[in-house]
């Protein structure tokens, strides 16, 4: 016969770096065995515990709900035989404070060890050390709680098991990998400090847009981040936060402070701009007047170091084109096999003439480069329409025109005035990709059309995301590829 009870509960210590605590009030603790799970004693007979999936966050945070199914005598002495059952007599009282400062290493077994260190207040990290290298692989997280039955019988109940205090030590006990094994011997580590590598790990529900964690406001209008117990993960508040898979930025009185997923500060100030990396866990930022970049894992990092990388092209299909100029006697003609989708009332065997052909030195579509990505599901991109081209004119100046206009015989309003509004009359212009040009008027620059105003009398490249520019006053700053300027202090 099943019996359906729910445990009462207890949340402790509702504040930054709390454990999820709940206690058991049916029943009394008996043993628990790794593979069979946890069982009760209750008016003589023996249940087993059900527990709810700690990985199931909306409902955890509800309640936390179990079942007791009975257990037959035979199932009973059968564990109770097993020699690694723990009983409740062996249940020792533990801090589980101290697993913020301890690493659990493995012993060497197959050329490989583990490690068991808590991540941040709601997951344990756990993988495998390769002993070559002593580089982690194969890391993975563990939601956690604590469960508490009374008399100073307390395990953590994570979503791959249990971690048991007894006289001895903490056994960790495994219900899936094969770990129990593993764990039967370690070593401590007295400083769980994780390697960079460690704490940039991406979980899909670690993301503050996913499940878990998530930004509150509070009536002042300021931000804080809470996890979906409704506790506070990071005590400070602020008046916008950032995120991305690897890091989380919180602004307060123009002041910028960023943090990884273990919810640890990192040890930068005096910010004045960041730039992220889509997939990598490394950032630039402005400092001081100076251009940095932060590499959570190092310089010389490998694709295989990091938890996401962008490898999965035959997932996310992209769809690139050739565009060619081309010059035939004293004609300019355009060919690609795109355009015909563009002027549907066109089409010359994807050929096009370009109209007044006479009046260009040159036309010139990416400095040699013929190749455009259309759109890239990987990168959550699309081309921007009308398609860009420049041309010389005959006086030596450069035009950056539409391609639409210059195929067209009569363009229509819309084709004119989208062409007019282009830079015209350069001194120099250059293709830095498509869509971006760096161009010169009067002695002059500036990157179009991030920054459309000619204004910088020096301006470098890009360094991923900024460029070091020079006002004509002398003045000097960055400019990111957002468009926004960062001027020196």
């Amino acid at each position: 016969m099943k019996q359906i009870l729910y445990i009462s509960f207890i949340l402790f210590s509702i504040f930054s770096f709390a454990q999820q605590t709940y206690k058991v009030t049916e029943g009394e603790l008996v043993f628990i065995n790794p593979e069979k799970g946890i069982y009760i004693k209750k008016k003589n007979l023996i249940y087993k515990l059900e527990l709810e999936n700690i990985s199931d966050y909306e409902e955890m945070s509800k309640d936390f709900k179990y079942e007791l199914n009975a257990s037959t005598i035979e199932e009973f002495e059968k564990i109770k035989k097993d020699t690694s059952t723990i009983f409740a007599s062996q249940i020792a009282k533990y801090n589980f404070n101290k697993l913020n400062k301890t690493k659990f290493i493995t012993k060497v077994i197959d050329d490989d060890n583990y490690q068991f260190v808590k991540y941040n207040q709601d997951f344990f990290l756990i993988g495998v050390l390769e002993n070559s290298s002593k580089k982690p692989r194969n890391e993975y997280l563990l939601h956690y709680c604590i469960l508490d039955f009374g008399n100073d019988k307390k395990i953590i109940y994570h979503s791959e098991g249990y971690i048991i205090p007894t006289k001895e030590k903490l056994n960790f006990l495994f219900e899936n990998y094969g770990l129990n094994n593993a764990f039967k011997s370690y070593v401590k580590i007295n400083d769980n400090k994780l390697k960079a590598n460690e704490s940039q790990i991406l979980k899909f529900d670690l993301e503050l847009n996913g499940d878990f964690y998530k930004i509150d406001t509070l009536e002042s209008k300021k931000l804080r981040i809470k996890n979906i117990y409704n506790q506070i993960v990071i005590t400070k508040e602020f008046d916008s936060i950032a995120y991305t898979s690897n890091f989380i930025v919180g602004y307060k009185n123009k002041k910028i402070d960023i943090y990884n997923y273990t919810f640890e500060r990192l040890n930068l100030e005096n910010i004045k701009a960041f730039s992220f990396d889509r997939f990598y866990p490394k950032l630039q930022i402005v400092q001081n007047n100076m251009l940095r970049q932060i590499n959570l894992i190092g310089d010389d990092f490998k694709t295989d170091d990091i938890a996401v990388y962008p490898g999965f092209n035959q997932f996310f299909p992209s769809n690139t084109v050739s565009i060619n100029v081309t010059k035939e006697n004293q004609d300019f003609y355009i060919q690609s096999d795109i355009f015909y989708s563009i002027l549907k009332n066109q089409n010359f065997e994807n050929k096009f003439k370009i109209i007044n052909s006479e009046k260009y030195n040159s036309i010139e579509f990416l400095n040699e480069e013929t190749f455009i990505t259309l759109y890239s599901e990987m990168m959550s991109y699309s081309i921007k329409y009308p398609l860009l081209i420049y041309t010389e004119l005959k006086n030596g100046k450069f035009n950056l025109n539409t391609i639409d206009y210059l195929i067209t015989e009569n363009p229509n309003d819309e084709i004119q005035v989208e062409n007019d509004n282009l830079p015209k009359n350069l001194d120099k212009i250059f293709a830095v990709t498509h869509g971006v040009y760096k161009i010169q008027k009067d002695e002059l620059t500036t990157y179009y059309p991030i920054r459309k105003e000619i204004k910088y009398k020096k301006i470098e490249d890009f360094q991923d995301n900024f460029a070091r520019f020079e006002l004509p006053n002398g003045k000097k700053g960055w400019l990111s590829k957002e468009g926004k300027e960062y001027l020196d202090e």
